[in-house]
């Protein structure tokens, strides 16, 4: 979501559908096929992949956006495992929000969605 305003708030045209892969190309983000292909081959476990992906991303953007892409992708897993474990729902105003993000993403079909306890989508008591 977070990504969709930034990109409303700088006139650009972004495509979710190319964060979970299902559309090839950048997805509408300055070099977003090979930051895709980073954080990719980050969570792959991949370690010879990882280093292709940061030196064509260093190779192409630089330094700077390779570790802030690092970064963000290391923060959002950490912010989703904090959830997780703690059983954390969104809430009734996220979730409302972000229906059409998570369609176009696939992410109600991620593990993180199911609830821990049985095979319910993790939803707000309000909308469930």
């Amino acid at each position: 979501m977070l990504l969709g305003l930034s990109g409303q708030h700088k006139d650009l045209d972004i495509s979710y559908e190319a964060v979970n892969g299902a559309e090839h190309g950048d997805g509408g983000v300055l070099h977003g096929a090979l930051l895709a292909g980073l954080v990719e081959a980050m969570w792959a476990g991949d370690a010879d992949a990882t280093a292709a992906a940061r030196n064509a991303v260093v190779e192409a953007a630089g330094a700077e956006v390779m570790i802030d892409a690092v970064a963000v992708s290391a923060n959002f897993h950490m912010m989703t495992r904090v959830a997780d474990g703690t059983g954390t729902p969104l809430d009734p105003g996220t979730f409302d929000m972000s229906a059409a993000v998570r369609e176009a993403c696939g992410l109600d079909g991620f593990t993180s969605r199911r609830d821990p306890h049985g095979d319910r989508q993790r939803v707000p008591t309000s909308a469930a």
